[in-house]
């Protein structure tokens, strides 16, 4: 027990540190290859100005839900004229 052999343990821990140190660069690698993608897309989703862009999604529920609602104002409008007319 007094002894130790460190030479032993280092050639134990070498191959553990070195396949960690492999693991830790593809890591790396794969968040740089992310954040290039990120970047490349960035001019899609914000403008120069910082405003977010639409999606066609957004852009086509929002389409549809303002002919909705023009809609239902061009309704109002003929019931108020007519409950005016209606009045007088």
């Amino acid at each position: 027990m007094d002894h130790f052999d460190f030479s032993k343990i280092i050639n134990m821990i070498f191959p553990v540190l070195v396949a960690a140190i492999g693991w830790l660069l593809s890591q790396i690698t794969t968040l740089n290859t992310k954040v290039q993608d990120l970047e490349s897309k960035m001019p899609m989703l914000i403008t120069s100005q910082g405003i977010p862009t639409d999606s066609p999604i957004s852009a086509d529920a929002r389409y549809k839900l303002r002919d909705e609602l023009t809609k239902e104002i061009n309704d109002l409008v003929v019931r108020v004229t007519l409950i005016e007319q209606r009045g007088k």
